[in-house]
């Protein structure tokens, strides 16, 4: 036993100098970078030749990362993809914040992908799969599809917030701190709409939209809390008692019924285990409706059962993009230290 903890303590320690050391060759290199373009959600796809579009590997590609986005009421991609050819994949195409490169070599005994994170611009994932053929990248692609699409996700969400720490409402996140003792990049043009026991609800009204954040904190009493029933009944109960509809007798409400909410754990959230749920609210005896997407977690400060509640409504419009601005402010979470929240800290 002596022998293994003395092997992986230097294993340790060997990681945590390496880590540190590319942290910091990553901060300089980041630093001289351009600044990622593309549009939200966009994917470039990089093809050896237009038939790659078409045949089998195309298509996989469209199947999983335009797949239907799920609790929106209208029907939109996870990704929209965009592609170009090797020869035309120039200096400007090197700057997208998302990149999947398409390589078939036949001189290659397997397939392999690779990853690298803030290649030609910041932020930015390039991946590049390598296939002898195309069945092997078709079942390499699926393969690895879910840890791709997590990354492509993590891209997005630092883009928007790298927009948003430049504009903070630090009163507000004071004030959500203080009774939370959590820290969340509040942007600027939210303002607070409520502020009761174990609940504040956040707001921002735009021209054509209206975006809103909730947190709701509860006693933690067992595991079963995280289930989707429960979680859902939490979330109707507050919103029942906390946020009215814009017509008497009316209020904000949870749709189990035509899109029911549905919940995963997600592991690259602030705390390890978090349960995300996606689905969509309604206004009851009203005819307002939208997406949303929440996280649950047990609050390492207060060891108290936390849901943050984002939601869009935007009539007759695509919400997707909005609904990722919502997902990353709620993403943008972590343990609060007490200090005075100030810009330059977020």
């Amino acid at each position: 036993m002596t022998g293994i903890k003395k092997i992986s303590l230097f294993a340790f320690l060997l990681t945590l100098i390496i880590s540190i050391s590319s942290c910091t060759e990553q901060k300089k290199h980041n630093s001289k970078l351009p600044r990622s373009i593309g549009k939200t959600s966009e994917v470039l796809i990089v093809l050896q030749d237009e038939q790659q579009w078409k045949n089998e590997i195309g298509k996989t590609l469209k199947e999983i990362l335009e797949a239907d986005q799920y609790g929106l009421p209208q029907k939109e991609p996870m990704f929209s993809l965009a592609h170009v050819t090797m020869k035309g994949f120039g200096e400007l195409f090197q700057k997208h914040h998302s990149i999947i490169i398409v390589n078939i070599d036949k001189k290659a005994k397997t397939a392999k992908l690779e990853k690298n994170v803030n290649k030609w611009a910041s932020p930015q994932v390039v991946y590049k799969l390598t296939a002898p053929d195309n069945d092997a990248f078709v079942k390499a692609f699926k393969t690895s599809s879910p840890e791709i699409i997590k990354t492509l996700n993590q891209i997005e969400r630092k883009r928007i917030m790298n927009f948003y720490n430049g504009a903070p409402n630090i009163e507000l996140m004071q004030k959500f701190a203080d009774k939370f003792k959590l820290k969340m990049t509040i942007p600027a043009g939210f303002y607070l709409a409520k502020d009761k026991p174990g609940f504040m609800w956040f707001k921002l009204d735009a021209n054509k939209y209206n975006l809103g954040l909730m947190a709701i904190s509860t006693p933690y009493k067992d595991t079963a809390q995280f289930s989707n029933k429960s979680i859902t009944a939490r979330l109707m109960l507050f919103m029942y008692d906390y946020v009215p509809g814009p017509t008497e007798g009316s209020w904000m409400s949870i749709d189990t019924t035509f899109v029911p909410p549905v919940s995963k754990h997600v592991d690259d959230f602030f705390v390890p285990y978090t349960i995300e749920t996606r689905g969509m609210w309604k206004v009851e005896h009203d005819f307002m409706a939208g997406p949303f997407v929440a996280y649950t977690f047990i609050n390492p400060a207060t060891n108290e059962l936390v849901t943050l509640f984002g939601y869009v409504y935007k009539p007759n419009k695509d919400k997707r993009d909005l609904l990722r601005q919502v997902e990353a402010i709620l993403y943008s979470t972590k343990e609060y230290n007490g200090e005075k929240i100030k810009k330059e800290n977020i």
